[in-house]
C-alpha cells in the first residue's frame, strides 16, 4: 500500500470512528472482531439506530451535540470510503467538520432524545 493524501483521509477516518464509537480500530473481544470500519457498516446496515454506534458514555447529552455526533460519523464514514477517488481531500474534510458544528443556545430544539438514558446507570 502506497501513503498518499487519501491513505492519510482514510487513517483521519479510522480515528474519528474510534473517538465517536469508543472503540478501537480493531477489538477482538467485542464486534466480532471486525475492523472498525467494517463494524460501522454493518451496524448502519441494521435495523438499529444509527445512535446506537456511538459510545454509551455519549448517553445524557443535548440531542444537538449528538446530531452533530451523527453528521461526524457521516463524515468519517465518507472518510473510509472504500474507493480512495470517492474519498474527500483534508480541506473537503475540515470545511465539513465547519459546518457541523452549532451555537450552545440551539441545543435542545429537537423533539425527542436521539440516545436514551438506560434505568440502569450508575
Amino acid at each position: 500500500m502506497n501513503i498518499t493524501k487519501k491513505s492519510d483521509v482514510y487513517s483521519y477516518g479510522v480515528v474519528l470512528l474510534e473517538i465517536l464509537t469508543g472503540r478501537s480500530a480493531v477489538e477482538s473481544q467485542v464486534g466480532d472482531g471486525l475492523h472498525i470500519v467494517e463494524w460501522v457498516k454493518k451496524k448502519m446496515g441494521s435495523f438499529e439506530p444509527a445512535a446506537s454506534i456511538l459510545d454509551a458514555k455519549l448517553q445524557g447529552l443535548p440531542d444537538q451535540l449528538v446530531q452533530e455526533m451523527l453528521q461526524t460519523l457521516g463524515i468519517a464514514m465518507f472518510c473510509v470510503n472504500s474507493s480512495p477517488a470517492e474519498r474527500p481531500t483534508m480541506k473537503e474534510v475540515v470545511a465539513l467538520l465547519m459546518e457541523v458544528k452549532t451555537q450552545p443556545e440551539e441545543w435542545g430544539k429537537t423533539s425527542q432524545p436521539l440516545i436514551k438514558q438506560s434505568s440502569n446507570q450508575s
